[in-house]
């Protein structure tokens, strides 16, 4: 099969043609199903910057579309027989310069393995909650993360990025660079997908040790993540909307998270309806429980009304295992994220309810959610009111809650009703903000690609995302989600 494309012998790396003739998802796994349309054109593994060249090269000659994949967690993208798979897998490498305080991350890193390798040093850095995201691709698309109130987004605590562009050139880009290869620069560090090949990124490490974290347990001197979780029947929803909003803002080191799904199998509540809430806080114990935040989670008149409530600390290098379960490959996954600065009570309330009617109307919609997460924006303000905070792609800082649908079938009729959940319930939720003449604000890591793309930045930006794609992907060699 490989006479039907030119120069292959210019190919220095593993590459395979899959047969157009098998199941799209047969010859391609990952996260979600979603969107794979049919076997990619060929799927190459380069093995260094030089090989991701060459296949650029190839790319052209065969007038391919590129797509870079990293942890293969984007359901967003979609996989055609025009594409070339472009597997960072062997690109993962991890290298702390304990010196300058940075960390290179490979372009096919993943965020378990970096937590996991920093966390053994006695560092860390923002990553997403999944074990399973690569790194870089997380990071293009803004990267919330659970260190936003004390750090900043990934985006914020990008040091340097090394590409390959369209046109073969590699290059070492940072905040000081200049021209054209500052702006993209910026651009990349919140809407990156589709202007180059990240072949690796540097980010800013800091010490464990800053955070001050109680150990795992009298026998376990790791540094451990304090964490307070409550689950309620739906009867105690008002009683959970109301602790989740008094919990709002929280401390700059803590994160509240509040959601609705159904009960995991093996567990009393498996595929019933739930109501959580839960709190993370990235320092000492005791500071976490004497918080306004810890006395709410605490108080014995919530308390009473959940089903199940548990305090634990989590070693740091463990924070995302949790959420493992979901990391397999296959089904129609999607995620969708929004950014809001208010959310009301009755708001809540009503996004539940259209929670329940779609899954109890469709048995296979048991494993998707929708959660709203809080954290303190003041950092993430200050970030953007620097010169080099105001240049970075990112925008509406200063709101501090995060909603994430996740949703997750295996039918295609399923798949549609939950995305019009998803669009419902945004509706619902977005009126307090627009209320108060705010636009809609996508997170760009998490996003219904185009046409949602004009929620994304003001318009200013997108005119300047527009003219970069024109500069660097003029040709449409790589596959963006906001060229229009």
């Amino acid at each position: 099969m490989a006479d039907s494309f030119k120069s292959t012998s210019l190919l220095t790396s593993p590459f395979s043609i899959p047969d157009p003739n098998l199941p799209a998802t047969k010859t391609l796994s990952r996260w979600s199903d979603t969107l794979i349309n049919s076997p990619p054109a060929i799927i190459i593994t380069p093995n260094t910057e030089q090989d991701i060249v060459s296949a650029i090269k190839f790319a052209h000659l065969n007038n391919l579309t590129i797509i870079p994949a990293g942890g293969r967690h984007n359901a967003a993208v979609p996989i055609t027989s025009n594409t070339l798979y472009l597997d960072l897998a062997n690109l993962k490498s991890i290298q702390l310069d304990k010196q300058a305080s940075h960390v290179h991350i490979g372009g096919g890193a993943l965020t378990g393995d970096v937590m996991r390798y920093l966390a053994q040093e006695g560092y860390f850095t923002a990553m997403a909650n999944s074990n399973a995201v690569g790194v870089v691709g997380c990071l293009l698309g803004g990267g919330n993360c659970s260190q936003n109130g004390l750090i900043g987004w990934m985006a914020d605590n990008v040091v340097s990025f090394r590409v390959v562009t369209a046109s073969g050139d590699i290059l070492d880009i940072s905040s000081s660079s200049k021209g054209e290869e500052l702006t993209l620069f910026n651009a990349l560090c919140g809407t990156g997908h589709g202007l180059c090949v990240v072949v690796s990124a540097t980010m800013k490490a800091y010490p464990l040790s800053s955070l001050n974290l109680s150990p795992a347990s009298k026998d376990d001197p790791s540094p451990s993540i304090w964490s307070r979780t409550l689950i309620f029947p739906p009867t105690a929803i008002d009683a959970a909307i109301d602790a989740f909003l008094a919990a709002s803002p929280p401390p700059d080191p803590m994160n509240v998270i509040f959601g609705f799904s159904r009960g995991p199998p093996g567990t009393p509540f498996a595929g019933k309806p739930i109501v959580l809430l839960t709190s993370t806080y990235y320092g000492p114990a005791s500071e976490a429980e004497a918080s306004s935040v810890g006395k709410i989670l605490f108080n014995p008149s919530l308390v009473e009304k959940a089903v199940k409530a548990d305090t634990m600390q989590v070693p740091f290098a463990n924070a995302n295992n949790a959420f493992d379960p979901m990391n397999v490959h296959g089904g129609f996954k999607s995620m969708s994220s929004n950014r809001f600065a208010r959310l009301s009570p009755q708001a809540l309330k009503d996004a539940y309810g259209k929670y329940l009617a779609v899954t109890d109307k469709y048995p296979d919609a048991v494993r998707s959610a929708l959660m709203f997460h809080s954290f303190n924006p003041s950092k993430m303000a200050e970030i953007g009111a620097t010169p080099e905070g105001k240049a970075r792609f990112v925008e509406a800082r200063d709101r501090g809650f995060c909603t994430i649908g996740v949703m997750w079938s295996t039918e295609p009729a399923t798949r549609d009703a939950l995305a019009a959940l998803y669009d419902e319930a945004v509706a619902v939720l977005q009126k307090d903000d627009e209320e108060a003449g705010l636009p809609r604000r996508v997170f760009p890591g998490i996003m219904k690609f185009l046409p949602g793309r004009r929620d994304l930045l003001s318009e200013e930006k997108l005119a300047e995302l527009d003219r970069l794609q024109e500069k660097w992907n003029g040709d449409g060699l790589f596959w963006s989600p906001y060229k229009v």
